[in-house]
């Protein structure tokens, strides 16, 4: 089953992220400023559904930004690291899917996603 980010499960994928201290972008390129306009890049014909949006978290050395993209193929979330770590993981809701990223990395290393916490924007 090929994995995509339809523009309804982003909008989803926009909605729960914008609660959180993680942040999105559109594949390679710069943070989104709003949630507004993350919701306007994926309703717009730039959007590709296979590129998908990338979740943006701080990493445990501060200061020090990652990404990884965000799949949902109508069961089951992924987040996949593109990068050299590669790391992978998945699950049936888009919180389950992150903290298992997140697990999935060396809790010694630099690069170790911050834990994902609900902010109160």
């Amino acid at each position: 089953m090929v994995n995509y980010l339809s523009v309804e499960a982003a909008k989803q994928l926009i909605d729960f992220i914008s609660m959180t201290n993680y942040k999105l972008a559109p594949l390679g390129d710069g943070i989104f400023s709003s949630s507004t306009d993350a919701i306007a890049y994926v309703e717009s014909v730039d959007y590709d559904k296979e590129q998908a949006l990338s979740v943006c978290f701080d990493t445990q050395q501060g200061n020090y930004w990652e990404s990884a993209q965000v799949t949902f193929n109508e069961l089951e979330w992924f987040v996949d690291d593109l990068g050299m770590g590669g790391q992978s993981a998945k699950g049936d809701q888009i919180q389950a899917a992150l903290e298992a990223f997140r697990l999935e990395h060396n809790p010694t290393c630099a690069y170790y996603p911050v834990e994902l916490v609900f902010t109160e924007d």
